[in-house]
């Protein structure tokens, strides 16, 4: 029998997170540049901002102790966001400890919530507190530190030292900084006890502070977490809109996740993040084209579960991004331009976030209707869902190719309203014809 999902808090459930890369949000890449843009994002209806690690990095010029993707790069970029030099400290990349707390409660003064990221499974190699206490960190025979894929130092979760300063880091940011939750870099690699006796105290802290793992062990949103990562959600848009495979990865994909997550549970829905950006052949942007972006992201906001906003999703953004490029080292890469808000493509990307963030914070469909797969005559091309709560429900159609499909409606609309499309939605004889990555939203 299954265990249900621990409860989450509103301001989670109703709404979607926005992730921020300091490096790539902005020219400027601080701390700072985020605060001021604030506003602006609150003006779009997002509530949640999440950034990527802020905290002081190694900056070894020792390439043995970088990721195979850090060195695959070429930016020549000694540091990594991922590879922590120390948990206490802002990297003077972003800005000062003073820069977070004035950027949070700017969040706060707008009625926002701010997560930070935790890189909890590894640390640098130079970093003082494994040089201080070795015995934080996993040992070879000869007391030599192993280290993770990444060419990083692996954490020793069976050092009960570690965990406490560990759980200090955490309320520290929870406390004196008043962040509202993490989200747990490869939590899947920390003993899940270290979680839940983390979430204890931060919540003691702060009753309805969160943690959002980036894992893929959803029986543990029953345990600690209030939400988890989908690699394969996101996986299965990209192959099916970037790739032209099967729209029926996506319908059988959802469907065989009820088996394995806990009543109540809600994954996170996301087709860029820092990584995708980073590894993908080309931007989701470009290839699906901004038609197809577009209803990407309406699926998932429609869809059961957290939607996620990679910085730039909002302003119809291809530029070319990789998380180890900074100001210092561009290398190849680009960085969003916050200025590039007046284009067709910009303006109608912005329209569209501002209507979903609406109707993500108002509806209790939204947050806590199901979803029921409806049978569609072009199940290749056309995929087709609604949510349903009580008597309200909302239906999604569209087009995930790049090529004209219809799909046939008899006794699926029933008198429906259209709130919600990027076409003409054209009804002729019970058959909706919807043109390359058109979708349509009825009510």
């Amino acid at each position: 029998m299954k265990n249900n999902a621990i409860p989450s808090p509103e301001w989670l459930n109703k709404n979607a997170i926005y992730q921020i890369n300091p490096r790539t949000f902005s020219k400027e890449g601080t701390i700072e540049a985020i605060t001021k843009e604030l506003p602006f994002l609150k003006k779009l209806g997002f509530n949640i901002v999440y950034l990527c690690p802020i905290f002081e990095e190694d900056s070894s010029d020792d390439i043995s102790c970088w990721s195979p993707r850090q060195i695959a790069s070429k930016t020549g970029n000694p540091k990594n966001p991922y590879r922590m030099n120390d948990y206490f400290n802002i990297d003077e990349e972003y800005g000062t400890m003073e820069d977070l707390k004035k950027m949070i409660d700017k969040a706060h003064k707008l009625d926002m919530k701010v997560l930070l990221d935790l890189v909890y499974a590894h640390i640098g190699p130079n970093a003082p507190i494994i040089h201080k206490h070795p015995e934080f960190v996993k040992q070879n025979a000869d007391g030599s530190f192993i280290y993770t894929a990444w060419n990083f130092p692996a954490l020793d979760f069976r050092n009960d030292g570690l965990r406490e300063y560990l759980y200090c880091n955490m309320v520290y940011y929870i406390s004196v900084i008043d962040a509202d939750g993490f989200r747990l870099d490869v939590g899947d690699d920390i003993p899940i006890d270290f979680w839940k006796e983390a979430r204890r105290r931060i919540q003691n802290v702060k009753k309805d502070a969160v943690l959002i793992n980036e894992g893929s062990k959803f029986e543990n949103m029953a345990i600690a977490f209030d939400s988890s990562y989908c690699f394969t959600w996101h996986k299965i848009l990209r192959r099916v809109y970037c790739d032209s495979e099967s729209a029926t990865q996506i319908r059988d994909f959802h469907k065989s996740l009820a088996e394995n997550v806990p009543y109540g549970s809600k994954l996170l829905r996301d087709i860029d993040n820092h990584d995708t950006v980073t590894d993908w052949d080309g931007r989701t942007e470009t290839v699906a084209g901004n038609k197809g972006m577009e209803q990407i992201e309406v699926i998932n906001y429609l869809i059961d579960g957290i939607p996620m906003v990679y910085s730039g999703n909002e302003l119809a953004c291809n530029a070319k991004l990789s998380m180890f490029a900074n100001r210092f080292y561009m290398g190849n890469y680009e960085v969003t331009d916050r200025n590039n808000k007046s284009t067709e493509a910009s303006v109608r990307r912005q329209e569209i976030m501002k209507t979903l963030n609406k109707m993500k914070a108002e509806s209790n469909l939204l947050e806590c209707g199901k979803t029921v797969w409806l049978d569609s005559s072009s199940p290749d091309s056309v995929i087709a869902f609604k949510r349903v709560l009580d008597e309200h429900e909302i239906i999604f159609l569209g087009n995930t190719k790049n090529c004209n499909a219809s799909v046939d409606i008899t006794d699926m609309l029933n008198n429906k309203k259209c709130i919600l499309y990027n076409g003409e939605h054209k009804i002729e004889d019970n058959t909706l014809n919807l043109s390359p990555y058109e979708y349509a939203v009825f009510e």
